[in-house]
């Protein structure tokens, strides 16, 4: 009887405590903060923009700690101690600047260069430069970004960030067509897209061209080069869990970086070849359809 007492007197105390369960920081000043810092979307943008997350090299399939452990619905239950609160608020106060900084040199770059490639029409060949600026400012960010991981893993006790890792973790299931999603290194136009929806017309030589010149030739090796960055980016997430710091992990954010390099040139081949097929007037509805 005494023992069915004692497992009632847990169960409530343990419910009274997920009821009472808080953000140790509201992150709802912090997010309007960063939003205003921000700024606007680029045209070619696509969903909700999360700044500055978006823009480091890998953002999906990394846990991001310090927010987590501060802002997180539940983040009271991990009871930090006001030193461990105090660390991670600076470990965010000295890292949040730079990070916002580098993101908007980032989102300027990506911005400038899909004006250079979709609008002015460049040539790939000329915005390759641009391309392996921005791509070093994203890996120079995820970088920082593991450095962080490991810097809130050393003040957490072992069982304070198995938790925080729980919060990491248990997100919303995603859609069966989300199932396999890695974002590419910049966000560029799809224009097949909107010709499969029927919002352009195109003729059947078109069509026909369309799948024997750019569908057969850079799809599989855009898609290769994506799923091998996949794969790289798991293997990262699984290591930086288990206590491995940028400088392990530097060979394989190489590679990431490398791969995602190699497949964001094939979509800008993909796009010059595309503009080609298409007409004037199809292409600028091509722009017209993806300011909307």
């Amino acid at each position: 009887m005494k023992k069915n007492i004692a497992v009632g007197v847990i169960i409530f105390l343990g419910a009274i405590s997920l009821i009472n369960a808080q953000a140790i920081v509201p992150i709802k000043d912090f997010t309007k903060n960063l939003a205003s810092k921000a700024g606007p979307k680029g045209k070619f943008y696509q969903g909700n923009e999360r700044f500055p997350k978006d823009y480091f090299l890998v953002h999906q399939n990394l846990p991001f700690l310090v927010g987590l452990s501060l802002h997180h619905p539940k983040s009271s239950t991990l009871n930090l101690t006001k030193e461990q609160i105090s660390k991670i608020k600076k470990i965010k106060k000295e890292t949040v600047p730079e990070v916002v900084d580098i993101s908007l040199k980032i989102k300027k770059l990506e911005i400038e260069l899909a004006n250079n490639i979709a609008i002015e029409s460049n040539t790939a060949k000329s915005q390759y430069s641009l391309v392996d600026e921005i791509g070093k400012l994203r890996i120079s960010l995820t970088k920082a970004h593991l450095d962080c991981i490991n810097k809130v893993r050393t003040i957490l006790t072992n069982e304070q960030y198995k938790k925080l890792i729980a919060f990491a973790t248990k997100t919303k299931i995603a859609k069966k067509s989300n199932k396999f999603k890695i974002d590419e290194l910049i966000i560029l136009p799809h224009p097949g897209k909107f010709i499969k929806q029927g919002k352009i017309e195109v003729s059947k030589t078109q069509k026909e061209r369309m799948t024997k010149e750019v569908k057969a030739i850079y799809a599989p090796f855009f898609q290769n080069k994506i799923r091998e960055a996949y794969k790289l980016e798991k293997k990262v997430q699984r290591a930086v869990a288990k206590g491995k710091t940028k400088t392990n992990l530097k060979d394989t954010l190489d590679k990431i970086e490398e791969l995602k390099r190699e497949a964001i040139d094939s979509r800008i081949d993909a796009l010059n070849h595309i503009q080609k097929i298409l007409t004037k007037k199809q292409w600028e509805k091509v722009n017209t359809l993806t300011y909307e």
